[in-house]
């Protein structure tokens, strides 16, 4: 019953009698319902004391924090050569389709050619297979592998014979074979990061050589 609810003191049953004394005979019925829903909305809390829980925004490791973990530090033996030849064929595939394979390759005087190079640029080299062909270091030149890490400045390149090389991009000229193409790629025109490089635009008109 609502009036033994909201009665449970001396002053609240004063005020159920006083309202039953004083409002007209036929709305005393209608008293105890009344009490009741006030009493029902007094214990509903307002939006502004409402507390929803707090809830904590995942963040991600800044680059800094991953180089200090140590996930861009790969032992010099610890990749075999045969455990990312899967790799190496998933970047084929991925690559074709990037640059259209299947349809005719534009020449470099042709009008495709801009979007041709512009969409190589952008794509992803994790995975290919890089020959360093020229190199101001003499003992990188020769050095051929799968990348496996791409960084502003170096690629990280794993040979047939299971050893981790760190190829810096600037002094060295690479070569890229891909189905029937052997593209040619100046480590200097790629020294962003591969997430930045592919928002980028990469001059067309430069000088292709060594610094």
């Amino acid at each position: 019953m609502a009036s033994k609810e909201f009665g449970q003191s001396e002053s609240a049953q004063a005020v159920i009698n006083f309202l039953k004394s004083n409002v007209p005979r036929s709305d005393v019925p209608n008293i105890e319902a009344e009490l009741k829903k006030e009493f029902v909305f007094a214990k509903k809390k307002s939006k502004s004391q409402r507390k929803k829980p707090s809830r904590k925004k995942a963040r991600c490791l800044t680059r800094e924090e991953r180089k200090t973990l140590g996930f861009y530090t790969i032992p010099r033996n610890s990749v075999k050569y045969s455990d990312v030849l899967p790799m190496h064929s998933m970047w084929v595939e991925y690559m074709s389709q990037v640059l259209e394979l299947d349809k005719s390759v534009p020449t470099p005087t042709g009008k495709n050619w801009d979007s041709f190079t512009q969409s190589f640029y952008k794509a992803d080299f994790h995975g290919s297979i890089l020959c360093v062909v020229r190199s101001k270091c003499p003992s990188y030149v020769g050095k051929l592998g799968i990348c496996i890490i791409d960084t502003r400045n170096t690629f990280k390149i794993v040979s047939k014979d299971n050893v981790v090389t760190t190829i810096p991009k600037k002094e060295s000229v690479f070569e890229m074979h891909l189905k029937h193409l052997r593209i040619t790629l100046f480590g200097k025109h790629l020294c962003v990061r591969p997430a930045e490089r592919s928002t980028k635009k990469i001059k067309t008109q430069q000088h292709p050589d060594l610094i």
